[in-house]
């Protein structure tokens, strides 16, 4: 697995597709598996910092069970300006010390509860896409994928 730096690092034109896209829309698709082995799909925003990727959630939120119990998640962007995808899968860690909790406070361009459960992503896979030919009979995507060592 790899924090949001380091996979930045490795692989700095992949990242820059997701930061283009929640630019333009500062959401992405979060999934999750719940207590009975089935997918769900939330909407998120992802709030970076010092490297890191978190979400903050709700306390009323049943992802936040999903994540505490099964660390497992996959995300996807809306397509971005240019129709580029962003998809990555990993696990998260639970966020309980008090430093980290100030630090997702002060990067989220959003409200961030105190009773608000926050994650950090570890990014396992990741991939990119783009499209070629738009509009013409011969479309095809340009995929791109990255995995941590």
């Amino acid at each position: 697995m790899a924090s949001w730096g380091e996979f930045t690092e490795a692989e700095p034109e992949m990242a820059k597709v997701l930061k283009s896209s929640l630019d333009w829309i500062p959401i992405t698709y979060l999934a999750t598996v719940r207590k009975d082995g089935a997918p769900r799909v939330h909407p998120i925003c992802p709030i970076f910092g010092e490297g890191r990727m978190f979400v903050a959630v709700n306390e009323t939120s049943p992802k936040r069970h999903d994540l505490k119990r099964d660390r497992r998640f996959a995300m996807h962007t809306l397509p971005g300006k240019r129709d580029e995808e962003f998809y990555i899968t990993g696990s998260v860690t639970f966020i309980e010390d008090q430093k980290t909790r100030d630090l997702i406070t002060e990067s989220a361009g959003h409200t961030v509860h105190d009773s608000d459960w926050l994650f950090e992503f570890d990014i396992e896979h990741a991939m990119t896409a783009h499209w070629e030919k738009q509009g013409q009979p011969d479309t095809y995507a340009v995929r791109r994928f990255w995995h941590s060592a």
